[in-house]
Order: C-alpha cells, then sequence, then structure tokens
C-alpha cells in the first residue's frame, strides 16, 4: 500500500514539473516547433513530454530549457503539495 502511495506521489511531482515546462513555453510564446528548434530537440518529444506518453528525461530537459535561459533545480517540496 505505501509503495503505492509512494508512486502516486512520485507521478504527481512529475505531472507539475511538466505543467511548469508547458506554463512556461505559454509565457514564453513559443510553439512546441519553435522550441524544437532552438534546443534541437525534435517536436515529436516535446509533444510526447508534454502529453505524458514518457517520462522525461533530465538531460533531455535540460536541452530543452538552456537555450531559453532556464534550469532544473532542486527545491524543497511543500508540505502541503
Amino acid at each position: 500500500m505505501e509503495l503505492m502511495k509512494d508512486e502516486k506521489r512520485q507521478m504527481e511531482l512529475e505531472y507539475n514539473l511538466i505543467c511548469d515546462f508547458i506554463k512556461l513555453r505559454s509565457e514564453l510564446g513559443l510553439t512546441q516547433k519553435q522550441i524544437a528548434e532552438e534546443s534541437g530537440v525534435i517536436r515529436e518529444m516535446i509533444a510526447v513530454i508534454e502529453n505524458q506518453k514518457k517520462h522525461p528525461q533530465i538531460n533531455t530537459l535540460i536541452k530543452i530549457l538552456e537555450p531559453f535561459g532556464y534550469t532544473l533545480s532542486i527545491t524543497k517540496i511543500k508540505e502541503n503539495d
């Protein structure tokens, strides 16, 4: 039972990360195609990540974010998240 709870929590955290990625892309006013062209990651991979069809690899996310001045970082989980 505890393992299922841990897996659910990990899925929630990954979902939140992807939502943040989508929100950032929207705030920057960029399409998936524009992100792909700037980062060198194929547009289909960006769509797969955004649609949660595949777990994104850290190096892929960094490669996508870096050209726009962003990266991943470690942050404390808020207790009520």
